[in-house]
């Protein structure tokens, strides 16, 4: 399967051809300092080069699942190496867990980041504000999917509150039960697109991917007695759905620190900033 059926474009053959002494290829997975990168001839096994990582002033500038890279592969059985991480047009991107200042690349080159909450003790309007800023920010289209519609009461009121902190971007309700919202799920999948999905553990990520892919391919996990998440995804991933573009797949986050989404925040508030410039 050639790299442009992966989401490369001729922007990316052309810096490519500047390099003739390296492959063009697409990170699927990264495991610790290890990636998984594809490219249109072989897959292979990959880690930076020393004089990559002494160049690297941030944690952001390290390959991430989604990123478009250039390696030095000797044949499929050797480690190839990473020389250099292409320009990314979008990078969801948070504060790490736990730290004041360092970044944390969730997903790169993504086109629609899916931004999964369930309707029971996981909804928290003002998380939804966070996500919604980051993603603004990332350069991707956010698209809310609310889960477990089957377990929810008062839906509509729950909807309203998004609604009012949401405008303009388009809500999916969805049950894995009986498979309410799917389809429109699926209608953003398209060909040479890449689609992430984010969002808290337990809110049953997995479980869409598995319905988009067709598969049982990721382990699913439902809540513990205190309704918190449970860890199922361990792992970035991205995977190929033939003829429906690319679907990765992130860690459920137990909290999500705005790393440098004033962009997001803007947009995500500009009707409140509206209304203030808003002459009497």
């Amino acid at each position: 399967m050639r790299l442009e059926q992966r989401g490369a474009g001729k922007a990316h053959y052309r810096m490519a051809s500047e390099y003739s002494e390296y492959v063009l290829g697409r990170v699927i997975q990264q495991e610790r300092e290890f990636y998984q990168v594809v490219t249109d001839q072989e897959d292979y096994s990959a880690r930076v080069s020393g004089k990559f990582r002494y160049g690297a002033e941030r944690p952001s500038d390290y390959p991430a699942v989604g990123d478009f890279v250039l390696m030095q592969c000797v044949n499929e059985n050797d480690i190839a190496v990473i020389q250099k991480v292409l320009p990314r047009k979008s990078q969801f991107m948070r504060k790490a867990a736990g730290t004041n200042s360092v970044e944390q690349i969730v997903a790169t080159n993504i086109d629609t980041v899916f931004i999964c909450m369930s309707l029971n003790n996981d909804f928290n309007v003002r998380r939804l504000e966070r996500y919604l800023s980051v993603a603004w920010d990332s350069g991707a289209m956010p698209v809310i999917v609310l889960t477990k519609v089957d377990l929810c009461d008062d839906v509509d009121t729950k909807l309203l509150e998004i609604e009012n902190i949401a405008i303009g971007v388009p809500i999916i309700e969805t049950s894995i039960v009986d498979e309410a919202g799917l389809s429109q799920i699926y209608q953003y999948l398209k060909e040479y697109h890449t689609v992430a999905f984010v969002g808290s553990s337990g809110v049953g990520k997995s479980s869409l991917i598995n319905h988009v892919l067709g598969t049982d391919q990721l382990e699913t996990g439902g809540l513990r007695n205190d309704d918190k998440g449970r860890h199922t995804t361990t792992h970035r991933e991205l995977f190929m759905i033939p003829g429906k573009g690319m679907v990765i797949d992130t860690p459920g986050m137990r909290e999500l620190g705005m790393w440098s989404a004033q962009d997001g925040i803007d947009h995500t508030f500009s009707d409140i900033e509206e209304l203030m410039h808003k002459p009497e």
